[in-house]
């Protein structure tokens, strides 16, 4: 056990939050490391407790009624009392950066996010509480101290008689005291001062025996004396005023504060504290909260605190230009999932080396998430060096990487902004960047793309797209639209294809503008389901109605994300029961490329939709990889030409491509379905190549339900009409 531990054995850490569950978590897991939690529920109560104890440290949760923490914060600061003690931030609030740093300007040292790991919390309240039992034991020892040093100076013993007395006073004080004596020396050298006198402290600080030192110059035993030191201790020595200083002694590994002051004539006195363990747990912290662990690297914060200096600098100076890089690994998941992720980390640090290698000396590298990298870019004599360090550090990271064996190959998206820009926070800044670099994925990854403002709206539009399109279900603003779907040979009415809209008021939105949103954030899935229900219970009317011909079908597209999911097949038939559609009459549309993707699990799926009665249709034909040995297993009825060979079969190669596709179909037992249909000449040309069914603004637009209901109405008699 150390001295400071065996000084102070209990330490109080001031835990602050209004939950009481969060403070019994918080109190069970630090008792366990022998701290003694004190709890408050609110501001208030937190600021009564720190005049009653002396806290090790305070976990302050940020969102409180009342009084938040910041402002508990403030105060606590504002108290001559208790601006000492530590505070953290234990708080929910992990994307919001501006947060992160009103909580350091209001004194906080560290912040940790809800849920936070155990060990971590653990690891950080130990670093102050043995901050705390140092500076309490010093605390003690002071009195002694100051005891001792009154005595020297009305003392003003002569040093031929002085050594012995030194030996009783000093040998049991905490810090490290050293006498220094110029008795026949050159004054104004510091080096030929010897050393008279120091206790057992001094010589574990120096990590030598006390008859090793004694008698000796301060040259000679310290001979590497940093300069500053030097310059400190003369002027005491000259002007008889006491000091105090802190810095790092090379020689001796340490870092020390030195309060230095002049006992008697031809004397200084210097009383020493071994401040490394403090100013270590300092820079770990530091460390911790502005250095990415894995990389060396700044972290995301204190990415963004050099950004917004980089924007005040830009503000200040007229020509001053900088460019913020944000770059992405493409492909780099699949290094983890294969090979580790040791392998993983590994490869990032040489990322991580590769682009400081490419980097100036001013300019700042950051790890910003998993496989996320920014660089600012300041001082920049045109916005082309910008494009020209990115393509520097895209050809770097392109270069082959051996490991275990294995040689890896990456490219990098990366989005730049060039500023100065009319920016109030950093995080905005950045966030564009990674909007450039997403822009530049979507190009096919390795390539680079530079911010513009329409990049900003777009992504804007996309945002207010998904939120909207969460409420439509509920507001019930969905629509299904039907295109009917003509015999080509009789020029009958064959069936309707169901087409999702979306009605935002009195305007219908275009399914190019919600539909790719939808498949993104998964809500077709939902959204697919009422259609699917809905154009059942439509068609099961017409049914009961109508005099359908035999072959009278419904069709509804179904998705990728649909029909990824287990219970297809399920809400398929509980769709078809709750309405009660034959299951003759539902044709499921599924595009070629979903087919492909996964061929053997498809397969199965289509077997159980055959089983169940319903027919399938591959749609969007000729646009993918459609292998025919696949395309002879799947049980599916018919192949839909897509509309861009029809519109244009004036070209021979798409003329040849449809030809090709109704002749495949037939061969196969399907019959075909061409969608795109405009002209009387397209129409008739299928039809002389036996395409048994068209669908294309000839016959129709998407009719919405009302006018879909004429439309079979007049092409099918009433049930006993």
């Amino acid at each position: 056990m150390s001295k400071a531990e065996s000084v102070v054995e209990t330490v109080d850490v001031l835990a602050v939050d209004d939950e009481q569950v969060n403070l019994l978590l918080l109190s069970g897991l630090l008792r366990r490391q022998g701290v003694n939690v004190v709890t408050a529920r609110s501001g208030f109560d937190a600021l009564k407790l720190t005049q009653k104890h002396d806290f090790a440290l305070i976990l302050m949760d940020v969102m409180m009624p009342g009084m938040d923490g910041f402002t508990t914060a403030e105060r606590i600061r504002a108290d001559e009392t208790t601006r000492h003690i530590p505070i953290i931030f234990v708080t929910a609030i992990s994307k919001e950066q501006r947060h992160v740093f009103k909580g350091y300007e209001t004194g906080a040292v560290d912040y940790l996010i809800k849920p936070f790991e155990h060990d971590i919390l653990k690891s950080k309240v130990q670093v102050f509480v043995e901050m705390h039992r140092q500076r309490m034991a010093l605390k003690q020892a002071g009195a002694a101290l100051e005891r001792t040093v009154a005595e020297l100076r009305a003392s003003a013993i002569a040093l031929g008689d002085s050594r012995a007395r030194f030996q009783s006073l000093f040998t049991s004080m905490f810090n490290g005291f050293m006498l220094l004596a110029c008795e026949g020396c050159e004054p104004q050298r510091l080096a030929t001062w010897r050393l008279s006198e120091l206790n057992a402290a001094m010589e574990q600080i120096f990590e030598l025996p006390r008859e090793t030192l004694l008698d000796k110059t301060l040259g000679e035993a310290l001979p590497n004396l940093e300069g500053y030191w030097n310059d400190f201790l003369l002027q005491v020595a000259r002007s008889g005023q006491p000091a105090q200083f802190e810095g790092y002694m090379g020689q001796l590994k340490s870092w020390l504060r030195v309060s230095a002051y002049v006992p008697g004539p031809d004397l200084l006195a210097l009383v020493a504290e071994d401040i490394t363990a403090r100013r270590q747990a300092e820079e770990t912290l530091h460390e911790r909260t502005f250095q990415d662990p894995l990389t060396g690297l700044a972290n995301r914060a204190l990415f963004l605190n050099r950004l917004d200096q980089a924007m005040e600098r830009s503000r200040r100076r007229l020509n001053y230009q900088y460019a913020v890089l944000f770059l992405d690994l493409d492909s780099f998941k699949p290094i983890n999932s294969s090979l580790g992720y040791a392998a993983g980390d590994q490869v990032l640090r040489t990322v991580a080396e590769r682009i400081q290698s490419i980097a100036r000396g001013l300019d700042t590298v950051a790890r910003c998430g998993p496989d996320e990298f920014g660089v600012i870019l300041e001082e920049l004599k045109t916005s082309g060096e910008a494009l020209r360090v990115a393509r520097r550090i895209g050809q770097e990271l392109s270069r082959t990487l051996e490991m275990d064996g294995h040689q890896l190959h990456f490219t990098a998206s990366m989005g730049v902004v060039l500023g100065p820009s009319e920016y109030a926070q950093p995080e905005e800044l950045l966030q564009d960047a990674a909007l450039a670099m997403e822009h530049a994925r979507a190009l096919g990854g390795g390539k680079i793309k530079v911010f513009k403002w329409a990049m900003r709206k777009r992504a804007q539009y996309t945002l207010t797209v998904h939120q909207s399109l969460h409420n439509a279900l509920e507001r019930e603003e969905f629509r299904l639209h039907y295109q009917p779907i003509f015999n080509l040979a009789s020029n009958t009415l064959a069936g309707f294809e169901a087409l999702i809209r979306w009605q935002v008021g009195d305007r219908l939105v275009p399914p190019n503008d919600f539909i790719p949103h939808a498949e993104q954030t998964g809500l077709i899935v939902p959204i697919g389901a009422w259609a699917l229900v809905e154009a059942c219970r439509e068609a099961a009317r017409w049914e009961q109605n109508y005099s359908l011909p035999k072959n009278f079908s419904i069709a509804v597209n179904l998705s990728a994300r649909q029909f990824a999911q287990p219970d297809l097949l399920r809400y398929l038939a509980r769709a078809l029961d709750e309405t009660g559609l034959d299951p003759g009459r539902l044709k499921v549309e599924i595009t070629e490329t979903l087919v492909m993707q996964n061929p053997e699990s498809m397969v199965h799926k289509l077997r159980g939709l055959r089983e169940m009665g319903t027919k399938v249709s591959i749609d969007d034909f000729g646009t993918g990889y459609s292998s025919l040995a696949y395309l002879q297993r799947f049980p599916i009825n018919t192949l839909k030409i897509d509309r861009s060979f029809v519109s244009d079969m004036d070209a021979f190669e798409n003329l040849v491509i449809v030809r090709t596709i109704v002749s495949l179909a037939h061969n196969l037992g399907l019959d075909v379905v061409a969608e795109g249909i405009e002209t009387q000449r397209q129409r008739d040309f299928l039809a002389d190549l036996s395409c048994e069914f068209g669908q294309g603004y000839l016959f129709s637009k998407p009719l919405p339900q009302d006018r879909a209901l004429e439309m079979l109405s007049a092409c099918c008699p009433r049930q006993g009409g």
